[in-house]
């Protein structure tokens, strides 16, 4: 939300050549804004998903569907996948941390 908001205000500094817009003007840019935006996800709607892509979810639609079920033997969990997550890594950084750690050069016997 920040980001859009940002980017409103980035585009009417530049789109107005630098000029401070007066209330009425802001208002009526931000509905057309709102306006766009709102047509956008019209068109996008009414097309509907192509057959091999997914589609991409609301945040806000998200909470008022049903929840996503992940496939069988995926864990929903999300701290003991940051858990696995991290364990890999540990154990890949124990294991390279080994054997870089081994003295390259090799000691020659006494006589």
């Amino acid at each position: 939300m920040a980001t859009r908001q940002f980017v409103r205000s980035v585009s009417r500094r530049f789109s107005t050549g630098g000029k401070v817009l007066g209330e009425e003007e802001k208002a009526a840019e931000n509905v057309y804004i709102k306006k766009t935006e709102r047509e956008k996800l019209e068109k996008l709607a009414n097309k509907g998903p192509k057959p091999e892509e997914t589609p991409a979810v609301n945040v806000s639609e998200a909470k008022a569907s049903e929840p996503i079920t992940p496939p069988k033997g995926v864990s929903s969990d999300i701290h003991r996948n940051y858990a696995v997550v991290a364990g890999a890594v540990t154990g890949l950084s124990a294991f390279g941390w080994y054997y870089l750690s081994k003295d390259k050069k090799t000691e020659e016997p006494l006589d």
